[in-house]
């Protein structure tokens, strides 16, 4: 078995993914990978597990000689700070916490991004100095990966949004409201003055005003008919109220989607493809966020802009009331795991055998949210420029195959638009 055979090989049944994307993903780490090679059961597992380590062993031992020449000419190090010393020194925090760092750096697991956290954070002086040093390194690296410009990512889209779709819904509702409740109050208010009077009493409006018992009955008829008036536009405006609550919601998730968009065209060219709002055909109609298509695979993602504060621990979803978490019901991390699934048997109808791999996008960077050993990859939105960077790394994704898979794809988005 190699390197690259052992990347492809699946992970635990609590999440079936191959190892090498799990990695990518910063999910797998050294204590994990060291389980597995003494304690799995499939031996194909524990196999690759050993052979990952030894192989991640190597990158950071090798990386220490290549990388004494690689620094740009004129630079320094901090004093006291050295290249071994920098990829020997303990990474301090979660979830890679006690792993060397310089092997971090080499596998991709810790980001320019993180380097430059810990430079700023760290407590400790040596971790400080060896972030420093690896992030000179890592610059360097960056300098020579640029390769001559693509063009502008692709973005394809099926048509409306489901949050559009649904504020267009949310809108004629309030329309159909407000035309029930006005002609509600006209009948009402027509009938009070002019026919309940003479239907009840059979006289005119002078006559009945002309009583003390006519005009109490005629003022208790108007009451009640203004108290219908009044419930009846209690109720519209508790029922309108509640709607544009609902078409705010969706109004923010459509501007989040929008953002993801944005960022995504400011990282990556034209050598990937970005389709949205996808419906997959099939009896239970899929409406997938956005599916991401380039060199390294493809990835269906899902958007997220909920308000409040949430939890994800594993595939599960909490949010918090009060000093209480609370189950939310549709798990994000299943929902974009159920949609590669899906994504993945409709290229199969082409005879297109690809991986889909599932990621979740937290787009609402005013909502706090805690990862836990996330069972789907959740990035969020201020790290998003991160999270994209580190998937240009792994398995590449021929450019046939991939223009494949972007051409069916651009013609399901083309349906789409037609029967809409």
């Amino acid at each position: 078995m190699n390197i690259e055979e052992a990347r492809k090989v699946l992970w635990l049944k609590s999440n079936p993914r191959p190892i090498g994307e799990l990695l990518n993903e910063g999910y797998l780490n050294q204590s994990r990978l060291e389980w597995a090679s003494e304690k799995a059961y499939d031996p194909a597992l524990k196999e690759a597990a050993k052979l990952l380590l030894n192989w991640q062993k190597n990158s950071a031992s090798q990386a220490v000689s290549d990388k004494k020449t690689a620094l740009p000419s004129g630079i320094q190090l901090p004093s006291g700070a050295s290249l071994d010393q920098a990829h020997a020194t303990s990474w301090p925090f979660s979830p890679f916490k006690g792993q060397p760092m310089g092997m971090l750096v080499e596998t991709k697991q810790v980001s320019i991004k993180d380097l430059g956290f810990a430079i700023e954070n760290a407590w400790d002086e040596r971790v400080r100095k060896a972030a420093m040093v690896l992030m000179l390194v890592r610059l360097d690296q960056v300098i020579k990966e640029p390769e001559e410009p693509a063009g502008f990512l692709n973005v394809v889209s099926g048509g409306k949004s489901y949050a559009e779709y649904k504020q267009d819904q949310l809108t004629l509702i309030q329309g159909i409201l407000f035309g029930v409740f006005l002609t509600l109050s006209i009948v009402g208010a027509a009938t009070a003055f002019i026919k309940q009077p003479s239907n009840q009493t059979g006289k005119s409006l002078s006559d009945v005003l002309a009583s003390p018992s006519g005009i109490i009955g005629l003022i208790i008829v108007i009451l009640f008919f203004a108290g219908l008036i009044w419930l009846t536009s209690f109720l519209t405006d508790k029922t309108m109220n509640r709607i544009e609550k609902q078409k705010e919601n969706y109004r923010r998730g459509e501007e989040g989607e929008n953002r993801i968009v944005e960022s995504m065209g400011q990282v990556l060219d034209g050598n990937w493809s970005l389709f949205r709002n996808i419906i997959l055909p099939g009896r239970k109609k899929t409406d997938l966020d956005a599916v991401l298509v380039g060199p390294s695979g493809v990835w269906v993602l899902e958007v997220k802009t909920f308000s409040g504060t949430y939890r994800n621990i594993g595939e599960q979803w909490e949010y918090r009331i009060g000093n209480k978490w609370k189950l939310y019901g549709k798990s994000p991390s299943r929902q974009a795991k159920n949609n590669a699934v899906r994504l993945s048997e409709f290229f199969k109808a082409d005879n297109i055998s690809q991986w889909v791999t599932p990621a979740v996008i937290w787009a609402n960077q005013e909502s706090p949210l805690t990862i836990e050993n996330p069972a789907v990859a959740v990035w969020k939105y201020n790290r998003l420029p991160d999270e994209l960077g580190n998937i240009w790394h792994g398995e590449k994704l021929s450019e046939t195959e991939r223009n494949k898979i972007a051409d069916k794809l651009s013609k399901l988005c083309e349906q789409q638009k037609k029967q809409a």
